[in-house]
């Protein structure tokens, strides 16, 4: 195995590994276009990986900003730091909002109590306080929680890792085309 199948599938693992426990990469931030045209960024909690279909899934309300802004322009960016190992892992994609209610279901049974309550408010996530005083402490039941809750997946289709650890820091990159992942050595 080279050099950069070995990266590559260390990468993976811990993208596998960040969805099982908490692990440097289990938070990242990701970036998207407001709608305003401007930069966004926002940290967000890995939830799934599934390396076949080389998609990393989130969760958000619904109602949130980034929903929108990743509808009107799906291209996304995903960045983790592992300050444990000194290892940085940036990965651009594509992000879709699943819409399967079979896939939803299952990933909403996999959340705990405390996670599905985050979805229990009717306030949109941004609001001003003073314009939802009225409403601040109401929740809803279990279902209309679920309709809130945005499952979402990154499709990845280029890693850039970059390993800041030792005294020489290396860097690799790595695209998906036609469905495998082709990487090189470049420059830190």
């Amino acid at each position: 195995m080279g050099a950069g199948k070995e990266i590559l599938e260390y990468l993976l693992s811990c993208l596998e590994d960040a969805t099982k426990g908490r692990t440097g990469f289990t938070l990242g931030f990701l970036g998207t276009v407001g709608l305003d045209g401007g930069p966004r960024v926002r940290a967000v909690i890995l939830r799934a990986f599934d390396r076949a279909a080389r998609r990393i899934m989130i969760a958000t309300n619904s109602s949130s900003g980034k929903v929108s802004e990743m509808d009107r322009v799906p291209q996304v960016a995903l960045t983790m730091y592992d300050d444990h190992r000194g290892v940085q892992l940036r990965v651009t994609g594509t992000a879709r909002i699943i819409e399967d209610s079979d896939e939803r279901a299952r990933a909403w049974r996999h959340f705990a109590p405390h996670s599905r309550h985050l979805y229990a408010s009717p306030l949109i996530p941004g609001s001003p306080l003073m314009d939802v005083e009225d409403l601040a402490g109401e929740t809803s039941d279990e279902a209309a929680a679920f309709d809130r809750f945005a499952w979402v997946g990154l499709e990845m289709d280029h890693l850039d890792w970059l390993d800041l650890s030792g005294n020489g820091q290396v860097r690799w990159e790595f695209d998906l085309v036609n469905g495998a992942w082709h990487g090189q050595e470049v420059v830190p």
